[in-house]
Formats: structure tokens, C-alpha cells, sequence
């Protein structure tokens, strides 16, 4: 890490000035931080150097043994005292917190950062943002992976509406989950068949986000269960169709939002796009249109002019028609009704 050895220099430097002062604690203390973030460094003369200084705390075979670093210790600080060490993998302080958070939480609502009164369209933008931030293969914090399963479990509860207003009725996470074991013991009793496997975390954020292989990993969760009941998932496999069912409308949407959309050049009614009144030549039928520009992009005599109040002139008969069913249907109960509609077709030789 380029970042590591920046800093574990900057400890060396920082040594090195204690030495140059006499200060042995204080080089000391720096010398092990900087083997703590790069143990490649060559600080061989350094620490002969800080071994000549004469310090009664320090003796040399208790400070180069404090100095080495225990590599089976899973947190140590850092020099800008916001980072850990788990292992060889550095992770941040804030990814601590969120872990421990999480793991001292009994709280469905609180785990994932939401409302009780939230939407579930909520809960998914939660775990979203939740899983993603303690997944094992992103956040290495210890506790990330127990966490990650408070947090699929936590949504798997509270997107399903059965399940969330069970939960909202026992209360606490340990009530709950005692509930829902007391059901598989029953429902082990009634019918195989409606064996409840233990839920998969994993499968959950790859189902959720519509991916296999989301960070590249190779975690297995297996489900208990005796028999047929077995089974493993594996990171790997094709796309899942249901995602893309959902996603599918969507997509849908986008490509109509930019596909090429013209309106019409005209309009029977008055509205306001279309407010100036025009006049077919054949029949004098009014019709709007939304430029000033129309009689110089349609002059009267050509043909594009003579297209346009073709249409117009089909538009309106259509129209006419579909008036003039309804107010004769309405004739059948009322013979006194009067059919203004029909009239007009007459009158324009279209009936």
C-alpha cells in the first residue's frame, strides 16, 4: 500500500528525530508503528542507533522484542490513529463502529437506519446502502460478516409484509427469531414439503443487486437441511430472470424517454399548444395549429398543405361518427333526443 508507506515513512523521519533528541522511548514507540504499517522497511540502523541511547524504562532486549510485530494480532492503530490491522488488510476506524452497531442491535428498523412507519421502497434503499458498506469482501472489520447477516435478515423480515407485521407485533429480534423457529419445528411436523431452509445472506445481496460474483469472491453459505433439503450456492451462474423482469419496464421507460417524439401539426380542439385557428379549403372545417409559421411551412395549394387538411378532414369525419353512434344509441330510449352530430355528417354528404 503506497499510502501505508507514506505514513510508515513519516514515522521513520519522526524516529529519527527522537534519536537525534536522546528521546529512546519516543523513537521507539514510532520505529513500531512504522513496522506496523510496512514491515519491508529497513530500520536495522535505526534501531542500533536507538539501542546506544541510554534510557532506564527501556532495556535493548525488551525494546527489540516490543517492536516486532505480532502478526497473529488482529487490531493494531495506525499512525493517523483511524486505521486497523486485521490481519494483513487495513480497514478504518468508522468501519468498526458500524460493525459493532450493528452487532449490539436487536432492532430490525434500527439495524438498517429506517423509520418504523417506513415504505418498503425504504428498506431497499437501506439495505442497499447497509449491505454494501459490511459485506465481508468489502468491509474487513471483525464482526463484518455476522453484521452483514443482521442486515440481509433484517431486510429479508422487513420487505415481506406477513413477515414485517409479525415482527412489529413480537418486537425484538430474539423474540422474533424464536417465533419463527417454533413455526419450522411445526411446519417440520405437519409436511416435509414445507421445510423452511435456513435463509442465505449471500443469496439475498446477489439476488438484490442482480449479480453472481458482486465482489469477486468465493464464500459458500450452505443451508441445513437433511436429505434433498441439502444444498450450496456457490458465487457464479447466469443472470437471475426475475431481476431482470423487474428491471425490464424500466428499461422500457428509458428507451421511450429517448426515442424521437414529434407532435402532430395540427389539433381538432383549441388548447394550449394549439391556439391558432385554421380552415380547410374543402368543407370549412376548423382546425388549430401551434405555430404562426404553419402557412409558410404548409403553403395553401401545395400538395404537403392539401395532406394536412386531408387528414384533418378525417380526423373530424372519424369524430363526428363516433358522436354520432352515441347520440343514436341514445335514441333507442328517447326519440325526442335531438342527434346534432348526425346532422352535421349529413349536411358535409358523409352519412
Amino acid at each position: 500500500m503506497d499510502g501505508n508507506k507514506d505514513e510508515a515513512l513519516k514515522c521513520v523521519k519522526i524516529a529519527e528525530e527522537a534519536v537525534a533528541l536522546g528521546n529512546k522511548e519516543r523513537a521507539l514507540k514510532f520505529i513500531k508503528i512504522a513496522q506496523r504499517l510496512n514491515y519491508n522497511l529497513p530500520l536495522g540502523d535505526l534501531l542500533a542507533a536507538c539501542e546506544k541511547l541510554d534510557s532506564g524504562s527501556h532495556s535493548p532486549t525488551s525494546s527489540v522484542s516490543e517492536i516486532r510485530l505480532d502478526e497473529t494480532k488482529n487490531d493494531a492503530v495506525s499512525a493517523n490513529a483511524g486505521e486497523f490491522l486485521n490481519g494483513n488488510v487495513y480497514y478504518k476506524e468508522e468501519n468498526v463502529k458500524l460493525v459493532r452497531r450493528i452487532n449490539r442491535n436487536k432492532d430490525y428498523y434500527a439495524i438498517l437506519g429506517v423509520e418504523k412507519s417506513c415504505s418498503v421502497e425504504e428498506i431497499r434503499k437501506a439495505y442497499r446502502k447497509m449491505s454494501l458498506k459490511v459485506h465481508p469482501d468489502k468491509n474487513k472489520a471483525p464482526g463484518s460478516e455476522e453484521a452483514f447477516k443482521k442486515v440481509s435478515k433484517a431486510f429479508k423480515c422487513l420487505s415481506d409484509d406477513g413477515s414485517r407485521r409479525q415482527y412489529d407485533q413480537v418486537g425484538l429480534v430474539d423474540e422474533y427469531e424464536h417465533n419463527q423457529q417454533n413455526v419450522r419445528r411445526r411446519r417440520r411436523r405437519t409436511a416435509n414439503d414445507l421445510f423452511d431452509d435456513d435463509f442465505d445472506p449471500d443469496e439475498i445481496f446477489r439476488s438484490f443487486f442482480g449479480q453472481r460474483d458482486m465482489f469477486r469472491s468465493a464464500h459458500v453459505y450452505r443451508n441445513r437441511g437433511t436429505g434433498s433439503n441439502q444444498r450450496e450456492d456457490i458465487h457464479g451462474g447466469g443472470p437471475n430472470i426475475m431481476i431482470l423482469l423487474q428491471i425490464l419496464p424500466f428499461l422500457l421507460i428509458f428507451l421511450l424517454a429517448y426515442l424521437p417524439f414529434s407532435e402532430p401539426e395540427y389539433s381538432l380542439h383549441k388548447n394550449f399548444t394549439y391556439q391558432i385557428l385554421k380552415t380547410t379549403e374543402n368543407a370549412g372545417v376548423e382546425f388549430f395549429v401551434k405555430s404562426a409559421a404553419f402557412d409558410e411551412k404548409f403553403p395553401l395549394g401545395s400538395p404537403s398543405r392539401a395532406n394536412i387538411e386531408d387528414n384533418v378532414l378525417k380526423d373530424y369525419k372519424n369524430l363526428l361518427w363516433r358522436y354520432c353512434h352515441v347520440e343514436l344509441q341514445k335514441r333507442h330510449w328517447n326519440k325526442n333526443l335531438p342527434t346534432p352530430h348526425c346532422v352535421k355528417l349529413q349536411n358535409l354528404g358523409w352519412a
